[in-house]
């Protein structure tokens, strides 16, 4: 179906501003050769009307003549010889309705007009029909333009959720072998010492699990939920880092219940642990910070690091995976800021806050 005839208000549309284009080019004529309106609306109102029905069409030899795939000599062809068909239909038509008014007049004076009228008028006419027609063709092809980028746009973000997706379980394939591994090991210290202990450790571990199971399939979460996993994460690190791993948590109350992509600190936080902490023989303090500023909430994890102290193999992974997550869902509306100071590592996220969530 022709896209102006899709809805009702499109139609409406196009009759309305027809109405007008009409009764502008009426007047034109009845100015331009000194002749009554009424018999111009009388003889060229119905016939630019039929001229609509004739060029619409040519929405469907737009179709099947791509600009991308037609060669301009088939293209210029074949719309020459729609537009030759179009005011030759058009014309023998008109000619048609004027003698047929013309022989409905009483007055035996005024006999032939109306076909007077069209003769005199029918250069005027047929530049303003190969004008009407042009113009069309050139609607056609922009709606044809518009809906390939609009196809392009929603492929491209298909994409992105696609990628997104896959890095987000990416990541989780590659953080739970690695905790688990360490958590397990833990536990195995543990248990032959203080099975109390264990039993604590062993609900961290399955509070840890779930949230990753719970929210494996929803695309966001809330900042609180977020806070929570990291705790259930650094109590099961304490048990390993002792008194080397101290905390400590400043967070904006009212940036809680902002959301979040799922697993977004996990990484962060882990990082700071692994590359961080562990590399310190005296440990250090891990601080994590939500704070407002305007529409912009701001995350911050900072760790301190030993620059002599042991380093650990890494990809960088976690870091990178949790840029690209926050470019493909926001764009350049948030950020991840990495900065490195005199035996301080600190990341920085900065994520917008909608005026519902401020709210």
């Amino acid at each position: 179906m022709h896209p102006f005839f899709n809805t009702t208000n499109r139609i409406l549309g196009l009759l309305a501003g027809w109405d007008l284009l009409v009764l502008l080019i009426c007047g034109l004529i009845s100015i331009t050769y000194s002749v009554n309106m009424t018999d111009v609306l009388i003889l060229f109102a119905p016939l630019y009307f039929l001229c609509l029905l004739l060029i619409l069409p040519n929405y469907y030899i737009c179709r099947g003549l791509p600009l991308e795939q037609t060669s301009w000599l088939m293209l210029a062809g074949s719309q020459a010889l729609t537009l030759i068909a179009v005011v030759a239909i058009w014309s023998l038509t008109g000619q048609g309705y004027a003698v047929f008014l013309d022989g409905a007049l009483d007055d035996v004076n005024e006999s032939s007009r109306f076909i007077e009228l069209f003769d005199v008028s029918q250069l005027m006419n047929v530049t303003i029909v190969i004008i009407q027609y042009e113009i069309i063709v050139l609607i056609h092809y922009l709606f044809f333009a518009m809906e390939k980028a609009r196809d392009f746009e929603r492929e491209a973000l298909q994409q992105k959720l696609l990628i997104s997706e896959a890095e987000l379980q990416t990541l989780k394939a590659t953080v739970h072998p690695h905790f688990l591994f360490n958590s397990l090991n833990t536990l195995a210290n543990i248990a032959l010492s203080s099975p109390e202990q264990a039993h604590r450790f062993c609900l961290l571990i399955a509070d840890f699990l779930r949230y990753s199971v719970a929210y494996s399939k929803k695309t966001s979460v809330t900042l609180n939920d977020e806070l929570e996993h990291v705790q259930n994460y650094l109590g099961i690190e304490r048990e390993r880092f002792g008194s080397r791993l101290q905390t400590n948590f400043e967070i904006d109350d009212s940036l809680r219940t902002i959301v979040v992509p799922p697993l977004l600190l996990f990484p962060v936080v882990e990082n700071a642990i692994k590359h961080g902490i562990d590399s310190c023989l005296e440990g250090g303090t891990l601080e994590l910070i939500a704070r407002r500023n305007d529409r912009m909430a701001i995350i911050e994890v900072c760790n301190p690091v030993d620059e002599l102290g042991r380093k650990l193999k890494g990809t960088g992974h976690g870091l990178q995976s949790a840029q690209h997550r926050l470019r493909i869902l926001y764009g350049d509306a948030a950020v991840l800021k990495i900065a490195r100071e005199k035996g301080r590592f600190r990341v920085q996220i900065y994520l917008p806050i909608t005026a519902q969530q401020s709210d």
